[in-house]
């Protein structure tokens, strides 16, 4: 199993910016010949308090999206505003070899202005099963007790993440590990870009892979 991380850079409310950018880290991560191509939280839009203008974008966004995954034979991970009744979701898709939409999550952790999410979700591949979560989901205790009840193979983690001391430091990476021990499955965890960044860690919480910046993360392993 081939997954490749990757912490695109993000403009807030550019879309067409985001699209170039996530068409040329895609075409660059399939010299990888990946089988999970991931990408950070609400990366096609990016996300400026409180500018929802951006789920607006859904229908084109998964469509564009689903046409790269078809046209390509691969998974792909991603986040995107979903607008829903008279609010949004803050949601995450993993989009199948074939277009179609297999698995959705949207976020437990938000303020009050987003719609929440209520449950997490699984999906099996050839791989394994597929779990989602995203970004401060990752610290959420009711979040964990469905991971834990659900028994994904595989959980999935986009990210927009952005300390105000700039880049990640040790201590941030040891919480994601805590957590990562916690629910006690192998994670995938991948940042936007700035300050990006992408971590691997097994199901005992040991990381096994990171970049840094925008580089890409290829993990090769077995399922």
């Amino acid at each position: 199993m081939k997954v490749v991380l990757i912490p695109m850079r993000v403009e807030d409310g550019n879309f067409k910016a985001n699209w170039e950018e996530f068409k040329r880290r895609f075409i660059e991560a399939l010299e990888y010949n990946p089988d999970f191509l991931i990408f950070p939280e609400y990366c096609l839009t990016g996300f400026e308090e409180w500018d929802f203008s951006g789920a607006r974008l859904y229908d084109e966004i998964v469509e564009r999206v689903s046409e790269l995954a078809r046209e390509n034979g691969v998974y792909i991970v991603f986040g995107l505003l979903e607008p829903y009744k008279n609010c949004v979701y803050n949601s995450a898709l993993l989009i199948g070899r074939s277009g179609e939409i297999l698995l959705k999550h949207r976020k437990f952790q938000e303020p009050y202005k987003f719609c929440t999410g209520n449950t997490v979700r699984t999906v099996r591949t050839e791989f394994g099963k597929v779990s989602i979560i995203i970004c401060g989901d990752l610290y959420n205790k009711r979040i964990a007790k469905w991971v834990r009840r659900k028994k994904p193979d595989i959980l999935l983690v986009p990210m927009e993440y952005s300390p105000e001391y700039g880049e990640l430091n040790e201590e941030d990476i040891e919480a994601m590990s805590e957590r990562v021990r916690a629910l006690g499955v192998r994670t995938f965890i991948v940042n936007s870009f700035p300050p990006g960044g992408a971590w691997v860690f097994e199901n005992d919480g040991i990381l096994v892979a990171e970049s840094r910046g925008d580089e890409i993360l290829l993990w090769d392993g077995q399922p």
